[in-house]
């Protein structure tokens, strides 16, 4: 049997003709995973047993501006959602969780289509990224504390890596300025587009994405609650950079190095540099380390599915993943599967020390299949070189 050419590697290469099942994917992958992470993740709520259920003080601050008042700075700064939920019949609670759970929805619905439409992908390989990453630490915390604009901002990540790769400088200009709006860390990705793609447009968007970002701490003026920490100092910070992706950060890179001398490439490891020198950044002046790598979830997906793609005829190692992703369900945060396990919890390196074996037993499987993925891809690799 004839062997199916690989996907090209070219961002630009192809059309964006999609067959009924990719459709049926990118439609009922992202919402079945978000479905079964709710009934799985103990999240917060008025209610909430323990600081680690309530309300978080970022809630609070989101609320107030919901209800047409003032806020703290950096929150006074990121108005784009709270004015969306005001406009939403909802109380204000009800309108942040509501444009969290669409906005999620929607951006691993985009990344997926990405992966298919604009990469080229096989299917298997779109869907395991995508589940890879809905599964993740830093994802899961969108559905743990849904009360946020962190959702909405992953959707405009989103936009901006699809525009990124289509080559589509208007539209990735228009979701930079609208993410900046609700969350800065779109900055990044707005400076990797200029990094990758070295032109005019580049620094126009970057403009663009500076001034809407000085034009909203005009308007309100006040002295930010965060202050530079050199964390790096701190023995704490380097777990809790670690778990926002665990595993996936390796297998990231692998997926870097596989496509570092393609077009993709070229560009996509400019743009990885810059979103990620930013969470960094962003991480010496955040008190959650952890919920700082949101913006490079999109472009960390492509690289892992470059790698998932290329295991495409090794179907024993990407069930592997899917049953180490899945699991990750039951370990990255507290959850149903543990009862109780969110009492009396109040910082998450809580339920890190309860379940140390187990979480450090599920981070080695990880560990281990991101080398057996890197063999069985050299494997793969060193063969197509000797046929050809």
């Amino acid at each position: 049997m004839k062997t199916p050419p690989p996907p090209s590697d070219s961002p630009e290469a192809g059309g964006s003709h999609l067959a009924t099942l990719d459709v049926l994917a990118i439609l009922a992958v992202p919402a079945l995973v978000l479905a079964l992470s709710h009934l799985l993740i103990a999240e917060r709520s008025v209610h909430g047993e323990s600081p680690w259920l309530s309300l978080s003080p970022d809630t609070y601050e989101y609320v107030r501006m919901v209800r047409g008042g003032s806020a703290n700075p950096p929150f006074a700064y990121r108005w784009l959602v709270p004015l969306l939920a005001s406009l939403l019949p909802l109380s204000p609670l009800q309108a942040l969780y509501a444009i969290t759970q669409v906005s999620v929805v929607l951006a691993y619905a985009l990344l997926l289509w990405v992966l298919r439409a604009l990469l080229h992908f096989r299917l298997s390989a779109a869907c395991l990224s995508v589940i890879a990453f809905m599964t993740s630490t830093r994802s899961l915390l969108l559905v743990q504390n849904p009360f946020l604009v962190d959702g909405f901002s992953l959707l405009m990540m989103t936009l901006m890596l699809a525009a990124f790769l289509a080559d589509k400088p208007g539209r990735f200009a228009l979701a930079a300025v609208t993410g900046v709006a609700s969350r800065e860390d779109c900055l990044f990705g707005a400076v990797g587009f200029l990094a990758a793609r070295r032109r005019l447009g580049g620094v126009a968007i970057v403009v663009a994405a500076v001034t809407v970002y000085g034009l909203a701490r005009w308007a309100q003026p006040g002295t930010s609650q965060s202050s530079f920490v050199f964390r790096l100092a701190e023995p704490s910070y380097y777990p809790k950079a670690y778990f926002a992706l665990g595993f996936l950060w390796p297998l990231t890179l692998a997926g870097l190095w596989l496509v570092r001398t393609s077009r993709l490439g070229r560009i996509l490891l400019p743009y990885f540099a810059c979103t990620l020198a930013g969470s960094l950044v962003s991480t010496l002046f955040a008190v959650d380390v952890t919920r700082m790598f949101l913006s490079i979830l999109p472009v960390s997906a492509v690289a892992c599915a470059v790698v998932f793609d290329r295991l495409w005829e090794r179907r024993q190692i990407l069930l592997a993943w899917l049953g180490v992703m899945i699991a990750n369900l039951g370990v990255a945060l507290p959850n149903a599967l543990v009862p109780g396990s969110g009492e009396h919890l109040d910082e998450l390196e809580g339920w890190y020390l309860r379940l140390t074996a187990l979480i450090l037993t599920h981070q080695l499987a990880g560990l281990l299949l991101v080398a057996l993925s890197a063999r069985a891809v050299s494997v793969v690799g060193a063969a197509t070189g000797r046929q050809s």
